[in-house]
């Protein structure tokens, strides 16, 4: 089945249900909220019963994005309620929030119909339909070919939450992924009457002051092994409970992956890497300009993924400093 075939698929499959689950990433970035979005939009242009769902999603910070109001955190108390599941961003199911819930599901013979759209390097397979394109800059660049592969119209909501998507997961069009056809679809957005000005000033010019204070923390931390040319940077629970817990701004979280790319920029940097505690994980964001590394490579050693230049894992643990630099003592589970 070809590309053309299997978005076609996918609509006939969403416009053929009653009921559809939307699914974003947990801990959402905009990229994830504008693709839920998106297909809320679809769903409900259909008439369908729509709900969404992505987990620790941070409310007020994508206020912005069409539909992010009816994306709950709240997990739905049962998926076989649903005619199909779309799961978009997700790069792992485990990074769903219902794997075990999922798993179960896929031993069912009558259960809804499961649709993965995502642009992230595949780690495992378990829907009945995967969309999966790692050379798109970002996931609403797949929704964008759904709707050109089922002569769609690109109404102004779902030109938003195109171009949301592809100048987010870009920075702006300043990372690598920024592609002649990231430019050009999001450049036919503007022409379909993609707000840019109202996108500019929630993602660039919306920076907080309790944003700056931990820009600041993460680089008075950084280090530059001048040999390897990795740039590191850790942020503890404590350095973050200080900053942002205390102060009554929203905090964007976006935040940490504008630093690790920042830092990925400078002069004789070939990896950077941003490690940060969050609830008993610890984080970690690893960023590369350049055509020779593979950080999803890198990720892969500690069970995580994503792409050549932008990747993230996760482990159970804390921060420990070290007369080396930074450790993660891992928590036995």
């Amino acid at each position: 089945m070809n590309l053309t075939e299997k978005l076609q698929l996918a609509y006939y499959k969403i416009r053929s249900s009653r009921r559809i689950l939307v699914v974003g990433h947990t801990s959402p970035d905009a990229d994830a909220i504008a693709s839920v979005g998106a297909i809320i939009d679809i769903g409900l242009t259909l008439g369908l019963e729509v709900s969404a769902f992505a987990e620790k999603k941070m409310d007020k910070v994508f206020d912005f994005i069409p539909h992010s109001s009816l994306v709950s955190s709240v997990p739905p108390k049962e998926l076989n309620i649903f005619d199909a599941i779309i799961i978009l961003d997700c790069g792992a199911i485990s990074r769903t929030a219902l794997e075990h819930q999922i798993r179960e599901l896929i031993k069912e013979n009558s259960r809804p119909y499961i649709i993965e759209i995502d642009h992230h390097v595949p780690q495992d397979a378990y829907a009945d339909l995967e969309i999966r394109l790692p050379d798109k800059a970002s996931t609403t660049e797949i929704i964008y070919h759904l709707l050109m592969a089922n002569q769609l119209p690109v109404t102004k909501i779902l030109a938003d939450c195109i171009l949301i998507g592809l100048m987010t997961d870009t920075g702006h069009f300043l990372h690598a992924n920024s592609s002649r056809e990231a430019l050009s679809v999001a450049s036919e957005m503007l022409l379909y009457g993609a707000s840019l000005s109202n996108i500019i000033n929630n993602t660039v010019n919306n920076k907080s002051f309790v944003s700056l204070k931990v820009w600041g923390q993460a680089l008075e931390k950084m280090t530059l092994d001048k040999k390897t040319g990795l740039a590191a940077t850790a942020l503890s629970s404590h350095d973050l409970k200080d900053l942002i817990e205390t102060s009554e701004e929203v905090f964007d979280p976006e935040v940490f992956g504008d630093i690790v790319s920042f830092m990925s920029r400078l002069d004789g940097v070939r990896v950077s890497l941003l490690l940060r505690e969050n609830g008993g994980i610890v984080k970690g964001s690893l960023r590369t300009t350049r055509d020779d590394i593979d950080v999803s490579k890198i990720a892969g050693n500690w069970a995580g993924g994503g792409h050549q230049k932008a990747a993230g894992f996760a482990l159970p643990g804390r921060l420990a400093k070290t007369e080396n630099g930074w450790k993660v003592i891992r928590s036995i589970t």
